[in-house]
């Protein structure tokens, strides 16, 4: 039926439906033209920074020959320059398909006549599928590097495992398992991973960069200033690392050393808005406050959805005695990210100083349920509670904030103050205890002379142990 109606459509050239007809039919002919030179007008537009000309190029090459592998592994590297994850997916999947066809197409021919001529022949596809293995290994990695930015961690994890089997001297597929790895929570083989994509090419800054960053959720923040200065070392003209460094620095008390690594960062490229954001970190530990405000607005202006910039903010006025500037600008950073548990510090200890007891301690309850680490949230939470009258919650929270960090015994003096209320001001006897609960506070012992001091605040009229 469908070679009558073609021929009915050729006969009939002037009849207006008849291209419509062989459409719907899946009968046009393929367009000519010439696909090479579309491959190479698709590179040259490519190289140029042309991503919508290279794409276009590249699609017309596929429209003359849809076999032309080269064409697909452009457009698909294009597709992923342009963020179109889902198109380079596709690309790249339709490329590997054509390597396989073309790769059993090879094997099927192996066995030759045995002439000169065939030995000739099956030299050169030697090389050709030498080549097309060399792309496919290339190809399963940036496939990968596609399904990573799709949170599609599994797939990014095979691919990866499937171009480390073509080439095990791949530094990208070891960058991009290390990407899968980290998206899949095991940020230790993460490591693990980056550092034997540098073993294979120790100039790979990207591989630094991105050990750093894994080293960031890890805290280990001299390994972050490791890497981050190795990678400045390979380019020292790139802004991010010296970020990177500036915040690592900042975390370990080298706040002058994190203020010039950041202003080295915006001189670098003044648009950086984690630059400023870093430099006001840094300003405001190191006790300029109009400095770190300074920096924290030029962020904001960068970019206004930095809840990091207003934090860094509200901080500096709070110890500038700006309150209600310090509340305006931590609840602005928890409105654009409500799981910053250190906003929710800040907010309550100017709730503390304004005397907002029961404020206080809702915004300390809050950061501790999304950071349960934080020891000064309790210690603070502890004295509203203990002014609001609940004796019994200000003792669980000290105990808590002690057993988090003992330091906090020697270094807040409400928490002297609460001890000797659980020992009737007892100073000698609230100092044991301290003593006792940093040197094992959960253990039996401990937890006794604890639950004791709790039952005497709890049992009125008693007055002693």
């Amino acid at each position: 039926m469908k070679r009558q109606t073609l021929i009915a459509c050729l006969l009939l050239v002037s009849c207006a439906g008849c291209a419509q007809v062989m459409k719907a039919l899946d009968l046009v002919p393929p367009v000519q033209g010439n696909p090479r030179a579309d491959l190479a007008r698709g590179l040259a537009k490519e190289q140029s920074g042309d991503l919508a000309g290279a794409i276009d190029a590249y699609t017309t090459a596929i429209l003359s020959d849809d076999t032309l592998i080269d064409a697909y592994v452009g457009r698909g590297r294009v597709k992923a320059r342009a963020a179109d994850d889902r198109g380079a997916i596709d690309d790249d999947t339709r490329a590997i398909e054509l390597i396989g066809r073309q790769a059993a197409d090879y094997a099927a021919q192996a066995g030759r006549s045995g002439q000169p001529e065939d030995f000739v022949t099956t030299l050169q596809e030697a090389s050709e599928l030498a080549r097309l293995n060399g792309l496919l290994a290339d190809l399963y990695v940036s496939r990968g590097e596609s399904r990573a930015h799709l949170a599609d961690f599994r797939g990014a994890m095979s691919d990866a495992d499937r171009a480390i089997a073509l080439n095990p001297a791949l530094p990208g597929a070891f960058v991009g398992r290390g990407d899968a790895r980290n998206g899949l929570g095991d940020h230790q083989g993460a490591i693990g991973e980056y550092t034997q994509a540098l073993k294979l090419e120790p100039t790979l800054g990207d591989a630094y960069l991105k050990r750093a960053g894994t080293k960031w959720i890890l805290a280990d923040y001299a390994g972050v200033i490791e890497d981050n200065t190795a990678a400045i070392t390979l380019n020292p003209n790139r802004a991010p690392p010296y970020v990177s460094r500036a915040a690592a620095k900042e975390k370990l008390g080298d706040f002058y050393g994190a203020v010039d690594d950041a202003t080295r960062a915006i001189a670098l490229d003044p648009s950086l808005a984690d630059a400023f954001i870093a430099r006001s970190a840094a300003k405001g530990k190191a006790g300029d406050y109009q400095g770190a405000i300074a920096d924290a607005d030029r962020a904001i202006a960068l970019d206004p959805a930095r809840a990091s910039a207003y934090l860094n903010r509200s901080v500096a006025k709070m110890e500038m005695g700006d309150y209600q500037g310090t509340i305006n600008d931590a609840t602005a950073a928890l409105a654009l990210d409500p799981s910053l548990a250190d906003a929710y510090v800040i907010r309550g200890a100017v709730a503390v100083q304004l005397g907002d007891d029961q404020g206080a301690i809702g915004d300390f309850s809050r950061a501790i349920a999304l950071k349960p680490t934080l020891a000064d949230a309790y210690a603070s939470r502890g004295l509203a509670r203990k002014r609001s009258g609940d004796l019994a919650g200000a003792t669980d929270d000290y105990t808590h904030a002690i057993t988090l960090n003992p330091n906090l015994a020697d270094n807040h003096d409400d928490l002297w103050a609460m001890l000797m209320v659980m020992d009737e001001g007892n100073a000698a006897v609230a100092k044991e205890l301290s003593a006792f609960i940093r040197l094992g506070p959960n253990a039996p012992a401990v937890r006794r002379e604890i639950d004791e001091a709790k039952e005497r605040l709890q049992t009125p009229g008693r007055t002693g142990p």
